[in-house]
């Protein structure tokens, strides 16, 4: 086989520690799955033919290799998170770095890159049919592959970034006998505020006010990040969330089972019969359509607007440990338009940042440079790795396999 031609989607770092011998990481070379969409279940697979394809980020190997650095690194964080029971403190290096790792697992997939590639199709059919002249012959007939897209989200990875440094981080600590599973598409996004509140268009946006996000990084851990000023989750001023509520364990792995794309793993504490009723509760809430695109025509210059986003997971999702602030109870939501916006201060900036990158004066990975010149400082809180920075810029624009 030639060399690194078969690249992972999730890390098998990850995948390990859900492996019936993950306490033994030299010998954690098999995983348990559930495949969706057959409904087998199957014990001991190799794990590293999973969650991956054949040369997924480019034959050049350049992304997969950035992708692994930063794999090595966070894989020592995270054991550390593992072993210690606890998060890295807020600001460090190594919350740094894990939270360039969520967001390049969430753009990494195979599962984002096909519902880009929906997303893409769509508004090119809906463009043709409004005004056939509107796109070249070239643009009509280019069809993006799937490494194309991938390139194309990892690049999205750093620019959405600055939106998310405002997260609040909490552990969540499984006591029950019931472990955590993931999936091949184990980054989820929810909004248990906005949900209720607002029944029409894309609640789950990177500055959308109540986002939450999950992460399962073990049987027993799954990270949480979510917007403090909607959410009170756990003890205030603790880190960690202790719970003995299988009802908990039951609908986190839920959500699991909702997002995956083709599979979710699990380790010997996970039977066959706990895997067919999770798919029964899951199949009503899995995406059956995963794209949606609404046109509103302006009466007052004839334009047409066409909004496109991608359906998302609604499953009245209720936690034991998770309540709303009285303060976002009473948080007026309008219907129409997007949604409500979590920091009305770092949109402001990141819009101002925009603008000045149109203008040629930074690169769209210069976000906290920007910052850092605005405010006249030598370096702000919340730098990102430069040297990772640039090299996603660079094949953010690398359209070739």
């Amino acid at each position: 086989m030639a060399k690194k031609k078969n690249q992972h989607f999730v890390p098998q770092f990850l995948l390990r520690n859900f492996s019936p011998n993950s306490q033994e990481k030299a010998k954690a070379k098999e995983i348990n799955l559930f495949n969706i969409s057959s409904k087998s279940f199957k014990r001991s697979v190799s794990l590293k033919d999973q969650a991956s394809k054949d040369y997924f980020y480019g034959r050049d190997l350049e992304i997969d290799n950035a992708l692994t650095d930063i794999e090595h690194i966070c894989s020592i964080f995270i054991n550390s998170i593992l072993e210690e029971l606890s998060l890295p403190a807020l600001g460090s290096i190594p919350r740094k770095w894990l939270l360039i790792f969520i967001f390049t697992l969430y753009t990494r997939t195979l599962s984002i890159a096909k519902e880009t590639d929906e997303i893409s199709r769509k508004l090119k059919e809906s463009i043709l049919s409004i005004d056939s002249e509107s796109l070249s012959e070239l643009e009509k007939s280019t069809n993006l592959s799937l490494t194309q897209l991938v390139q194309m989200t990892l690049g999205l990875s750093i620019e959405i970034l600055p939106l998310v440094t405002d997260l609040y981080w909490k552990l969540i600590i499984n006591e029950t006998g019931q472990p955590f599973i993931i999936s091949d598409n184990p980054v989820v996004l929810y909004n248990q505020f906005l949900e209720p509140r607002r029944k029409h268009g894309r609640n789950t946006g990177m500055a959308s006010k109540g986002l939450e996000l999950f992460l399962p990084i073990s049987p027993q851990l799954t990270l949480v990040l979510f917007d403090k000023d909607v959410y009170k989750i756990g003890t205030r001023n603790k880190d960690c969330i202790r719970t003995k509520a299988s009802s908990d364990i039951k609908v986190l792995n839920l959500l699991q089972c909702i997002n995956a794309d083709h599979n979710i793993y699990f380790n010997d504490e996970f039977s066959e019969e706990q895997a067919q009723d999770l798919l029964r509760m899951a199949s009503r809430y899995r995406k059956q359509k995963k794209v949606y695109l609404n046109t509103h025509l302006n009466e007052f210059n004839n334009r047409t607007l066409l909004h496109c986003y991608s359906s998302e997971i609604k499953c009245s999702l209720r936690l034991s440990f998770v309540n709303l602030l009285t303060q976002a109870k009473s948080y007026f939501v309008e219907q129409t338009g997007i949604a409500p916006v979590r920091n009305e201060d770092i949109c402001f900036l990141y819009k101002k940042f925009q603008k000045m990158v149109a203008q040629g004066s930074y690169k769209d990975n210069e976000f906290y440079k920007f910052v850092a010149d605005l405010y006249n400082v030598e370096s702000f809180p919340t730098v990102t790795p430069q040297q990772i920075e640039d090299i996603f810029y660079r094949h953010r624009f690398s359209l070739n396999d």
